[in-house]
C-alpha cells in the first residue's frame, strides 16, 4: 500500500497540495487559457532537492526471524519503503515555504516483524551503546568475539538474563586474545579482556528497556570506555555476574551489532504502556588522584505502579591499579553525598 506521508508536523499534505494544482491547471484549460509556466529552480534549490532524495529515499524490505533450537539465526528487521514527493518538495521551494517537513510516499512491507513469528517478537523496545573508540586491536577483537555470543539470543517472558551463562569459557579456544583485567593485584593481560563493553552495553539497553536489573556492579575504577561514568557493568566469570528479568509480556529478542567503534544491543519485543524515566548519571566527588562516585536513577511506571532503582558506583584511584596513570580530569562541585553501597571487585573485564 502507497500512501502520503509528512516526515514532521506541518500544515500542508503531499497530496493535497497535488491535487490542488491539478484543479487549478485543470479550471484554466476549460476557460481555454494558458497555464501559467512554473517558476524555474535555482542550481542550489536543485541541490537541496538532490541530497534530501539521496538521503530520504529507501525501498521497503521484508522483515525475516529464522529460530533453530531456541535462538535467531537469521534476522533482518525489516523496513517501510518511503520516496520523497519532488513535485511536492519542489513547490515547497518555489514558494520559499521552507522545509518544515519533506513531503513523501511510503509503502509497507510485504512481511512486517511480528508476522514472522508467534513470540511477540515484533518492534523494537530499546537499544543499548557504547563508543570503544581507542582501544587496543585485541581489545576489539574480544569485544566482536564477545558481542557475536549474545546475537540471536531469545528470553522467555519472566526470564533472567545472566551474562555470564551465555558467554561461556574465556579463553583461546574460544576465540578470545589476551587484553588487560582489573585483578586485585593490578591490570594485567587476561584472555577476554574488553568483555565488559559488551557487558555495559546490555546493561543500558535493560536499563533503557525498563527491565528490571538483579545483579550489577561498577568497576573498581573509572574507565574512559564507558563513559558517562556510573552506566557500566562489569563481569568476571565465577564470581561477578549481569543479570535482568524480561518482564515483558512477550519473549525477547537480543540482537548485537557493531558500526565502526560503537557497540549496540537491540532488543525487540512488543512495548506495553511503560514509561522510562532516569535521574544521571551524576558523577560527583572527583578528586585529582581519579577517585569518583555516581548515581544513576531509574523510574519506571507500568500499569499504574511506580517502581526505582538507584544504581551507586564508587570508583577508586586509577594508581592504585597502575600507578603510572595520572587523573586528568579536573574537580566539579561536589553534591551531597549518599549512602554507599558498591564495593570494588577484586576481578574485572575492563
Amino acid at each position: 500500500m502507497l500512501t502520503a506521508h509528512k516526515a514532521a508536523a506541518g500544515t500542508n499534505d503531499a497530496v493535497s497540495m497535488r491535487n490542488w494544482g491539478a484543479v487549478q491547471t485543470a479550471k484554466l484549460v476549460l476557460l481555454n487559457q494558458a497555464p501559467p509556466a512554473p517558476p524555474l529552480l535555482d542550481p542550489e534549490e536543485l541541490s537541496q532537492i538532490e541530497a534530501v532524495v539521496a538521503e530520504t529515499n529507501q525501498k521497503s524490505a521484508s522483515a525475516k526471524l529464522v529460530i533453530e533450537n531456541g535462538r535467531a539465526v537469521e534476522f533482518e528487521r525489516g523496513q517501510n519503503g518511503q520516496s520523497v514527493d519532488v513535485y511536492a518538495l519542489s513547490q515547497l521551494l518555489i514558494k520559499q515555504a521552507g522545509l518544515a517537513f519533506v513531503p513523501m510516499f511510503v509503502s509497507q512491507p510485504a512481511v512486517n516483524l511480528a508476522d514472522t513469528n508467534s513470540l511477540g517478537i515484533a518492534e523494537l523496545v530499546a537499544v543499548g551503546e557504547s563508543d570503544f573508540s581507542g582501544s587496543p586491536k585485541n581489545r576489539i577483537h574480544n569485544i566482536k568475539v564477545g558481542s557475536a555470543k549474545y546475537n540471536g539470543i531469545i528470553i522467555q517472558p519472566s526470564q533472567e538474563f545472566s551474562f555470564n551463562k551465555f558467554l561461556g569459557d574465556v579463553d583461546a579456544e574460544n576465540g578470545f586474545l589476551p587484553e588487560l583485567v582489573i585483578k586485585r593485584t593490578g591490570v594485567v593481560p587476561e584472555f577476554g579482556g574488553g568483555l565488559c563493553q559488551v557487558s555495559s552495553t546490555a546493561f543500558r539497553a535493560a536499563m533503557n528497556a525498563g527491565l528490571p536489573i538483579v545483579e550489577r556492579r561498577n568497576h573498581s575504577f573509572a574507565v574512559k570506555y564507558y563513559a558517562p561514568q556510573g552506566t557500566d557493568a562489569t563481569i568476571y566469570p565465577g564470581s561477578t555476574d549481569l543479570r535482568f528479568t524480561n518482564n515483558l509480556s512477550s519473549h525477547l529478542l537480543i540482537w548485537t551489532r557493531i558500526e565502526g567503534y560503537k557497540l549496540y544491543y537491540d532488543f525487540y519485543g512488543t512495548k506495553d504502556d511503560r514509561l522510562v524515566e532516569f535521574d544521571g548519571p551524576t558523577q560527583y566527588d572527583k578528586k585529582a588522584d581519579g577517585s569518583m562516585k555516581a548515581i544513576w536513577t531509574r523510574h519506571v511506571s507500568l500499569n499504574g505502579q511506580q517502581s526505582e532503582q538507584i544504581f551507586k558506583s564508587t570508583y577508586l584511584p586509577p594508581a592504585l591499579f597502575h600507578p603510572e596513570e595520572q587523573a586528568t580530569t579536573p574537580n566539579p562541585q561536589t553534591p551531597p553525598e549518599p549512602a554507599e553501597t558498591t564495593q570494588p571487585t577484586p576481578n574485572e573485564q575492563p
